[in-house]
């Protein structure tokens, strides 16, 4: 698991979501938590002393209040920013740590004309992304890593790495049970105007879909996941499985496009989010 995670906790947040969250990670390992709250505010408006002092004296309460039993005090650090740019802020903290996991709680205030800070964090960062929930994990939990074995570059197959490598993390760390997808692709035009059944499609291709995560499961020690083999938009395919799973934890990759590619294509990994409801792990690699 994470050695070092980089807490983004957010005043609205209900139930300190992103800190229970964090405690439940690091707890059995004694990681590192760095808390950081913001204040957002305007070049017009300024900073707020009062509103200052009362959000250092919320998070330390909250912190006191999550952390009461936990035995590596010492290892957390917390902090209230002031900032007008809350992703750049946290960008350029990163360049100076050495941060293995951010954790934060989602927002669903996404808009046609609105890029919630969640996005852009993903887009911005190479370090591996968990935007939470407001749910506590049960006992025994289900986690779901949504894997493209088709990949044939190196930054395909190193993000791939990456995905396995976190899932394997994860069952090494928790009582859990372990679940990857492979999303077959179809074509939007097929799909939409029910030219193909996609059902008829997975159950076809199945062994194929197998035979291609083999190797990857493996190398990671994954054999023993459930495998499921889908065909279908993965925005579609991969909620509609973690809900039947009850899902608690989607791990996926998320691959950066660069310049006039970004703007044309669609994020397929901003697009599974949207319609999730369960905690995701998102894992950047640039193209």
């Amino acid at each position: 698991m994470a050695k070092s995670i980089l807490v983004i906790s957010d005043q609205r947040e209900t139930n300190h979501c992103s800190l229970k969250k964090a405690y439940d990670i690091a707890a059995p390992l004694g990681d590192e938590i760095d808390v950081v709250r913001f204040i957002k505010v305007s070049r017009t408006n300024g900073s707020d002393e009062v509103a200052f002092d009362e959000q250092s004296e919320a998070l330390k309460r909250s912190l006191d209040e999550v952390f009461v039993d936990y035995e590596n005090k010492d290892s957390i650090t917390s902090q209230v920013v002031v900032t007008e740019d809350l992703v750049q802020w946290v960008v350029d903290y990163c360049k100076n740590k050495d941060f293995d996991l951010i954790l934060k709680a989602g927002h669903r205030s996404e808009t046609m004309f609105h890029t919630p800070c969640d996005w852009e964090l993903i887009r911005s960062l190479q370090i591996p992304v968990l935007i939470a929930n407001q749910r506590h994990w049960s006992s025994k939990h289900a986690v779901l890593a949504a894997i493209n074995p088709t990949g044939k570059d190196e930054a395909h197959r190193r993000l791939n790495s990456d995905i396995l490598g976190w899932t394997r993390k994860w069952a090494q760390a928790f009582d859990c049970e372990l679940h990857i997808i492979y999303s077959l692709p179809v074509s939007n035009i097929l799909n939409e105007f029910d030219i193909i059944d996609v059902e008829e499609y997975a159950r076809t291709h199945r062994a194929e879909g197998e035979e291609k995560l083999a190797d990857l499961l493996r190398e990671h020690d994954l054999s023993g996941a459930k495998v499921h083999i889908v065909a279908g938009a993965p925005e579609r395919s991969i909620p509609k499985l973690a809900n039947k799973l009850k899902a608690e934890l989607v791990i996926m990759g998320n691959m950066r496009r660069a310049g006039l590619k970004r703007l044309i294509k669609s994020n397929s990994a901003e697009k599974v989010i949207h319609n999730l409801r369960t905690d995701s792990l998102v894992i950047e690699r640039k193209e």
